[in-house]
């Protein structure tokens, strides 16, 4: 999606740059421009967009100062203490169910070049991270820790997860924990972690609902004004993403629907772009049978799933994208 680049690469001062620079500064390599940026005196003196290249910066000052295993015990032990999560941001709310389904809503604090997905059955949570374009693979894997090692934390239950792919690939516990980024090769691949629901639905102890309404009242109100920045590609990502956890049709016209536009008015609004409805839809479907495939082959209800009349299709997409060998 090497057209859209420009409109959904951007990172914000959110939370998690805020605890990656605090990261970078207890292991005692301080980032001029993180430092400059933490110490104003008004939010409106906040950047609204992180540079690429300062983001990059701060990950190799961590990377140079980590020891095998740390990476990974600072987003799920340390980082609860240090810095914010979207997910620390929700802990007051009532019960980890709602902590878990406020997160997800709040990709947009961190970036726009991922949109988070829930989806729900009577069993199990998940929560999908689909990029909207490639990221690094330090980025996955920042993600994919936060969620699968830092909430299981926040919520007191180890036993919370029961599954995990990162970046299109299953993971144990314990090989994501120990789990360092290699390189900083780009990676479309969409990840996710599947929890226990029974676990989520416990009350949360420190609940607080008058915490719950200041972060409520503040956030909102920003997620709400982030959104209506984004692109048409990130807006349709997202509604893909809705559409598919709820079961809805992923035509071009129920999508425009979704959006209150036209179906024309969107397909003009993505060429500007450089951009395509056709190709969006067949990147979502590429990272979604992904996921799917990892759980079962039943490549025809997979393919019904994600709108296509035959198995050939989906067969023939995921042979031109080099995820299926053949």
């Amino acid at each position: 999606m090497s057209g859209t680049d420009a409109f959904n690469n951007d990172w914000y001062f959110g939370p998690s740059v805020i605890a990656l620079g605090a990261l970078s500064k207890r292991l005692g390599r301080p980032m001029a421009w993180f430092d400059r940026v933490s110490s104003s005196l008004s939010i409106d003196a906040l950047p609204e967009k992180i540079k690429s290249s300062d983001l990059n910066l701060v990950h190799e000052a961590i990377q140079c100062q980590l020891v095998p295993g740390q990476w990974g015990r600072f987003w799920g032990k340390d980082s609860l203490q240090y810095a914010p999560t979207v997910w620390t941001l929700c802990a007051a709310a009532p019960t980890f169910d709602e902590i878990l389904s406020s997160g997800a809503r709040l990709s947009l604090l961190d970036s726009s070049a991922f949109i988070f997905s829930l989806k729900k059955d009577s069993e199990t949570a998940s929560v999908t991270i689909y990029p909207v374009v490639a990221l690094t693979e330090w980025q996955h894997l920042m993600l994919v820790q936060q969620l699968a090692l830092g909430f299981p934390r926040l919520v007191g239950h180890q036993n919370l997860v029961r599954s995990v792919v990162l970046a299109g690939r299953p993971q144990t516990i314990k090989q994501l924990a120990a789990c360092e980024p290699s390189a900083c090769r780009e990676l479309i691949g969409a990840s996710e972690v599947v929890f226990d629901r029974a676990i989520l639905e416990l009350k949360n102890p420190t609940a607080s609902e008058s915490w719950e309404v200041i972060a409520r009242s503040v956030i909102e109100p920003l997620m709400g004004l982030r959104l209506k920045q984004q692109s048409a590609t990130y807006r349709v990502i997202k509604a893909l993403a809705d559409h598919c956890a709820a079961g809805a049709p992923l035509d071009m016209v129920s999508v425009a629907t979704a959006l209150h536009t036209e179906k024309s008015t969107l397909r003009r609004r993505l060429k500007v772009e450089g951009q395509s409805f056709s190709r969006i839809l067949a990147q979502f479907r590429v990272q979604e049978a992904g996921l799917r495939l990892l759980k079962a082959d039943d490549f025809a209800q997979i393919s019904r799933n994600l709108g296509y009349q035959s198995v050939i299709s989906l067969k023939r997409l995921l042979k031109d994208a080099g995820k299926m060998a053949v």
